[in-house]
């Protein structure tokens, strides 16, 4: 059984998290980060030496040439060279040597170090000092790692245009990379960090006021100890003047489940994510994206803590961007709104903010909420928030909390079965005062507007939708199995009602939350109206607190087809205000189609009609585009009358919605080219409703056949031809009796065989016709040249038929057989009449119960009379042994079929055969005689 698969939502975020972590320790493993530089490389100083000591300095700075006194390069003597040359960037790159292994273990002192004050609040200076535009490329094969707990950063970067590569294990006993005010563009871009050995290291990227345009991605950190100071990245402003563009991007940030950390083993070091000394309003921050990137198996740590709760305490902070990222199994430390996961700045926000597409799934405990914001204003609005398209699962009392911030976009967020929401069986819309809720609007926030709410089951669609149904935008991708459901919604009243026009975001539980977005209906107006939403059909997977896994909710068994669970609503005004969430129902129906065939009423069986009708009914509205001919299996039996079984072929000529069914009723016509049982079946799997969920089962066959009859004879079909008789024998194309009169002409292609050819047989007219409303052609005459010829030699006259009506064109022709003889047979038919027959079953019975009218006999008008008619053979020379095939003709066309009595399969010499018809008298009639 086809299932909806995992990734068939159309605005799905979610990456698995195994693939993201084996990307990064493919990066570990050797893969290098290539880029192209701004301008054309005119100085590559290639690293030969690991030498860290007072002898790593160069020798004769700013001649354009890395040299140590020993004649090596070292990174200190190319990083002195790069600085002294200040060249374009681009222009530099430092590398190191193709063999080239180990590390560099920088050490403390004034001799050692490239700068020797302090670079930050905590840092007395800095192993090495970048101040020019260089890119430094390690290909993860040389490490920067000090054996000491040094009190200077690493790397000290205060210039522009700065890009590391490939940069693993970059760590000092302070901080991995301290960037200046005077830093603008630097690059960190591939890598990985980890504390594992020893608990020195304490921060790994600083950033100081000024910083501009910095950017970590495609890089891996795990670690770094704990204090009051400290984070993987740190700002730390010391005064007011802004830091511009923060840029985390596709990076994973593990938090180890050991504890132990010390100078032998930092395996189970960790500390915050994101932090700010001093946290306050002299901190600016203009520009913070955190995206793409992975945080899993936080423990007791800070994220991304803006504000601590007042104003006071929180930074000043605009177009913060945390999009498209994985927090998986994170604890976190406190609880409540003031120890949110995410605490925005206290107070305004300015640019435009956004918290989109995010999955954030806390452990078995700790916050208890997700995202906090206190804009601290009263009237209006306090920025441009975002909060859309996240999925938030353990936040036990509100995963988004909003406190005087005015309008905010709070849209397409979904919420796992450990999230914070009324309990069953929640009849009642969420609001402020009725806790916990998934979302909270609290004062002047969102003008605590109230929701649109459902006020009805929802009920899968069995029909056409109300007039006036608003169909709600499925976000799901193009080929999911989707279930079209409705359901009544009524617009809220009071003094928070919204006014105008509103969106409603549709979403379906398993229980109680919000685990599925189900689409958004646009535009809806008045006091009450009807919602379409497509349920998915199949496992819908969800993040879990394990990496890469995931656990299944299933509104629709794909098996079954039966339809579990619970919608709620959530409404977004004209005005941009985003409501809490609504009451629950349930949604209940089934979502697999159940079909059945059968032959249409009125159709009749056997039938001289081209046209074969069936119809096909479903329980549920069917996808027309699912309906056609592809999905049919037109199987046919040859029956008595079939010339032809090869040539019958089955096919379907039109499947045609019935107008005013819903799509539940489809018409189908039928062609075959000869007599046959036709039969229709649709396997199961074929069809589908309109959210493309197929038949379980084959459709119920509830007398899905008809038997049809090819109308098109030859008369006679056989016949004796004597060479040499200029009269031959003649035959002509006839139409059944009852069949439909022809509106075009019906054109024969009639041509001989191999044997007709040699032995000079002639046909009179090969392009007969059959006239429109006409049932027979005119007679084709048949003759062969005199000569000797095998008695009783076959010869077939083939014949093909086109035509502009439909219910004839290529129908199978009946070939017509002429059997050559050399010589006359003679035949003797004697006719003989009965009246007042009783038994009419055969000659036998009719002579026996009737009595004969012998010639004169007066007949009245209308009485009935039996014909029996003798056969002899009489023949001699090629016919002495027997004839076969004799047909028997009457000039009288009302008896018999159309004027032919029967057939005598074969009489032997100077034997005799009987046939019979009977049919009443008219004023014009047969006479007693022979029938010739």
């Amino acid at each position: 059984m086809r299932q909806a698969p995992a990734g068939s939502l159309a605005k799905r975020r979610w990456r698995r998290l195994s693939a993201a972590v084996a990307a990064t320790v493919a990066v570990v493993a050797g893969s290098l980060v290539v880029a192209a530089s701004a301008q054309a490389v005119t100085h590559t100083f290639v690293i030969d030496s690991l030498d860290a000591t007072a002898a790593a300095a160069g020798v004769n700075v700013g001649n354009g040439v890395c040299e140590t006194s020993a004649g090596t390069c070292t990174m200190r003597a190319a990083l002195e060279e790069s600085n002294a040359l200040n060249l374009p960037p681009g222009a530099i790159t430092i590398t190191v040597a193709d063999g080239l292994t180990g590390n560099i273990d920088a050490r403390d002192g004034t001799a050692f170090r490239m700068h020797n004050s302090s670079v930050n609040s905590w840092d007395n200076g800095a192993h090495f000092a970048v101040t020019a535009p260089v890119v430094i490329d390690l290909q993860n094969r040389v490490t920067m790692q000090t054996s000491r707990d040094t009190v200077s950063a690493l790397f000290y970067i205060n210039g522009p245009d700065v890009e590391f590569r490939n940069m693993t294990q970059i760590l000092s006993g302070r901080t991995s990379l301290s960037l200046g005010p005077e830093a603008d563009g630097f690059v960190l871009d591939g890598g990985s960090t980890n504390t594992d050995r020893d608990y020195y290291a304490e921060r790994f990227v600083l950033v100081r006021e000024g910083a501009k345009n910095i950017t970590i991605r495609n890089y891996e950190v795990r670690g770094f100890y704990n204090a009051a100071r400290t984070g993987i990245f740190l700002v730390n402003a010391q005064d007011a003047t802004p830091v511009e563009n923060l840029r985390v991007e596709n990076v994973t940030v593990t938090y180890p489940s050991g504890s132990t950390c010390s100078s032998s083993n930092g395996s189970g070091c960790f500390t915050d994510l994101l932090q700010f000394n001093p946290r306050s309003q002299n901190v600016v921050l203009d520009g913070f994206a955190f995206v793409s990137s992975d945080v899993i198996g936080m423990r007791n740590r800070e994220a991304f803590p803006f504000s601590n709760g007042a104003l006071s305490s929180s930074v000043r902070a605009s177009n913060i961007v945390i999009e498209n990222n994985r927090f998986i199994n994170v604890q976190g430390t406190g609880t409540g709104a003031n120890s949110a996961f995410i605490r925005l700045p206290h107070g305004g926000m300015g640019g435009v903010n956004r918290i989109v597409g995010n999955e954030f799934v806390r452990a078995s405990s700790g916050q208890t909420f997700a995202i906090s914001w206190n804009g601290n204003t009263t009237a209006g609005n306090a920025g441009d928030l975002t909060i859309a398209d996240n999925f938030f699962d353990g936040y036990t009392g509100t995963s988004i909390a909003l406190t005087n911030t005015g309008d905010v976009a709070v849209e397409r967020n979904t919420f796992g079965d450990r999230s914070a929401s009324q309990p069953r069986p929640g009849v009642t819309e969420e609001t402020r005062t009725a806790t916990p809720t998934l979302l909270s609007n609290i004062t002047n926030a969102n003008g605590q507007v109230a929701t649109w709410y459902p006020s009805s089951d929802a009920q899968v669609l069995t029909a056409d939708a109300p007039t006036g149904t608003v169909v709600a935008r499925s976000p799901f991708a193009d080929g999911a199995w989707l279930c079209p459901a409705v359901v009544d919604v009524t617009a809220p009243t009071g003094a928070q009602a919204p006014s105008g026009d509103a969106d409603l975001d549709i979403f379906w539980t398993a229980d109680r939350t919000a685990d599925v977005y189900l689409g958004r209906a646009s535009g809806v107006s008045g006091s009450s109206g009807v919602i379409r939403v497509d349920l998915p059909v199949g496992a819908v997977p969800l993040p879990t607190t394990e990496p890469g896994a995931t656990r299944d909710v299933v509104a629709v068994d794909p098996e079954t087809g039966e339809a579990t669970g619970y919608l709620r609503v959530q409404t977004r005004t004209e005005a941009g205000q985003s409501s809490q969430y609504s009451r629950l129902v349930p949604v209940s129906g089934n979502c697999r189609p159940q079909i059945t065939i059968e032959r249409t009423e009125g159709q009749n069986s056997p039938t001289l009609a081209r046209d074969l009708n069936f119809t096909i009914t479903s329980t549920l509205p069917l996808d027309p585009a699912s309906v056609t001919g592809a999905a049919l299996e037109i199987s046919a039996e040859a029956v008595d009358e079939t010339i032809d079984a090869a040539r019958i072929a089955p096919r379907s000529v039109s499947v045609e919605a019935v107008p005013g069914s819903s799509s539940r009723e489809f018409s189908v016509v039928v062609h075959v080219d000869d007599s046959a049982r036709v039969h229709l079946a649709i396997p199961a799997g074929r069809v589908s409703g309109l959210g493309g969920v197929s038949n379980p089962q084959p459709a119920v066959d509830d007398e899905a056949w008809v038997v049809f009859t090819n109308p098109v004879v030859a008369r006679p079909a056989q016949f004796a031809l004597v060479t040499g008789d200029p009269l031959g024998q003649q035959f002509s194309f006839d139409l059944r009796t009852g069949a439909p009169l022809p509106t075009a002409e019906l054109r024969f292609a009639s041509s001989l065989d191999q044997a007709g050819v040699d032995l000079g047989v002639s046909i009179s007219d090969p392009s007969a016709v059959i006239a429109p409303a006409a049932t027979s052609s005119t007679p084709i005459r048949v003759t062969a040249e005199a000569g000797d010829v095998a008695a009783g030699t076959p010869v077939v006259i083939a014949s093909a038929l086109s035509s502009d009506d439909p219910n004839y064109d290529r129908l199978v022709v009946p070939p017509v057989t002429a059997r050559l003889f050399a010589t006359d047979p003679t035949i003797r038919i004697d006719k003989r009449a009965f009246v007042g027959v009783t038994d009419s079953s055969s000659p036998e019975r009719i002579m026996a119960t009737g009595t004969e009218a012998l010639s004169g006999t007066r007949l009245t008008d209308g009485q009935a009379v039996c014909f029996v008619y003798t056969v002899t053979n009489v023949s001699a020379d090629d016919w002495a042994t027997r004839l076969t095939g004799v047909v028997v003709t009457d000039s009288d066309t009302r008896l018999g079929d159309g004027g032919v009595i029967g057939t005598i399969d074969q009489i032997e010499i100077g034997r005799s055969a009987a046939l019979s018809s009977c049919a009443s008298l008219i004023p014009v009639d047969t006479t007693v005689g022979s029938a010739g």
